[in-house]
């Protein structure tokens, strides 16, 4: 298995205007080169160079200690504020600078085609942006850019990026043009338009996401006041994950995500982000799920020599025809967390012959292929069970609720497997979730 790349240190900044509809944002579209980025609309942007460190001493209004702060880094934050509007002038032409007066650099006259003509130099490394701003007497406007996002690509893509986003207003005297290398064209459209589901132009999810951020606002001054604002900017990673559509990101707010870290830790794509009723979705070594039509999901336990099934569900045919599918070794015993074993259980007993099982709580069942299930008693429920899967941490319950009262004399517990949805990581083991 190939182990997914470390994701690499990258800016972009969100270029807005004030047009007479309202605000718009500019988006570049990306050359085809063969990875999930061609062929996008993106904003401008891309990877930090060891020469951005030279330009600190020409920036203005913002020093790296303070940039640092602001990205949450111990240093080098200053880095992606330089990359950003290096990258803002190679690809879009849009220079956030000004002069030694302390002047807004016009592009747009005779004095500037000097420096608009630097831009493919810049981008073939023949020239460092330190001798530009030296040469022309540059300083950086770093304090023109606003943090308002961060992004990190999810394992599994060929092309990896931790990505800060800054937003910045288009400088008076200055026009924008795509660099006909990185980028094959440009627009500025209103967000609303962006995002329309008449727009047929491809938006990445970050690019989505933080377009409908600034979406909200109709002029640059009100967006301006909401991105000066004091606030902490979350650190956005999605994970992959299949759906009927294919492998697609998905974010930390939609209820799979967690259990993606989990089953799928190295972004193969290979795990579901939605409950397929009547397909086997392997959690853990010996550990599967299948879900009925009705949305309760049955767990199996154990190893091709056998299998203990835990809630069967409802008594439906084609459920019952998927749990004996998942388990090519036979099922050999039923539990159930209710008190009454439901009719699905009785309808597996009558269709496999296994057992229904009523273990006593403080009880531990021996499973076959080594596993080990610890009986629980929710608080206050005696009469219901929780079933633990020593080995694996996992805690299969009838329903979260009763998560709530599990005694602190449970400590091995760090997934639950609930009855309805998907896996979702314990309170205290929240932090020792696997890494994006």
């Amino acid at each position: 298995m190939t182990l997914p790349q470390a994701p690499r240190p990258a800016a972009t900044i969100v270029v807005v205007r004030d047009a007479p509809a309202g605000l718009e944002v500019l988006l570049l579209r990306r050359a085809e080169k063969g990875d999930h980025n061609s062929g996008a609309w993106v904003f401008p942007g891309g990877l930090l160079d060891a020469g951005d460190r030279r330009c600190h001493g020409a920036c203005t209004g913002l020093d790296d200690a303070k940039a640092s702060v602001l990205l949450g880094l111990a240093e080098g934050g200053l880095d992606y504020y330089v990359a950003a509007i290096r990258e803002s002038f190679e690809e879009a032409g849009i220079l956030f600078a000004v002069d030694q007066r302390g002047q807004p650099i016009d592009t747009l006259v005779d004095s500037g085609t000097p420096l608009a003509a630097l831009r493919e130099p810049l981008h073939r490394g023949d020239v460092a942006f330190a001798d530009v701003c030296r040469d022309f007497g540059l300083r950086l406007a770093a304090d023109q850019l606003f943090y308002i996002a961060h992004w990190v690509t999810p394992p599994g893509r060929a092309k990896r990026f931790d990505t800060r986003f800054f937003l910045a207003v288009l400088p008076q005297g200055q026009t924008s043009s795509h660099d006909a290398l990185e980028t094959v064209d440009h627009v500025w459209l209103r967000p609303a338009e962006a995002l329309s589901s008449e727009n047929s132009r491809r938006l990445m999810t970050p690019t989505r996401s933080v377009i409908a951020s600034i979406g909200r606002f109709e002029r640059t001054q009100a967006l301006l006041a909401w991105a000066r604002s004091p606030r902490e900017v979350v650190t956005v990673a999605p994970r992959l994950g299949r759906d009927g559509s294919g492998v697609r990101p998905v974010q930390p707010h939609e209820p799979a995500w967690a259990e993606l870290g989990f089953v799928d830790p190295h972004g193969q794509g290979t795990a579901w982000c939605e409950l397929r009723p009547g397909e086997q979705a392997p959690l853990a070594p010996g550990v599967l799920r299948v879900t009925a039509p009705q949305g309760a999901n049955s767990y199996l336990v154990g190893t091709g020599d056998g299998w203990t099934v835990i809630d069967p569900g409802p008594a439906d045919a084609s459920h019952l025809a998927a749990l004996a599918a998942a388990a090519p070794g036979g099922i050999r015993a039923i539990l159930c967390t209710a008190a009454a074993p439901s009719a699905g259980a009785q309808a597996l007993h009558e269709r496999t012959g296994a057992p229904v099982q009523r273990p006593a709580a403080g009880d531990s069942i021996a499973v076959a292929g080594a596993h080990t299930l610890r009986v629980l008693a929710p608080a206050g429920a005696a009469d219901r069970r929780m079933f633990l899967l020593l080995e694996q941490k996992i805690l299969f319950t009838g329903g979260i609720a009763e998560v709530d009262a599990l005694p602190a004399a449970h400590p091995g517990v760090e997934w639950f497997a609930p009855a309805e949805g998907f896996l979702r990581p314990a309170p205290r083991a929240a932090t020792a979730t696997p890494a994006p």
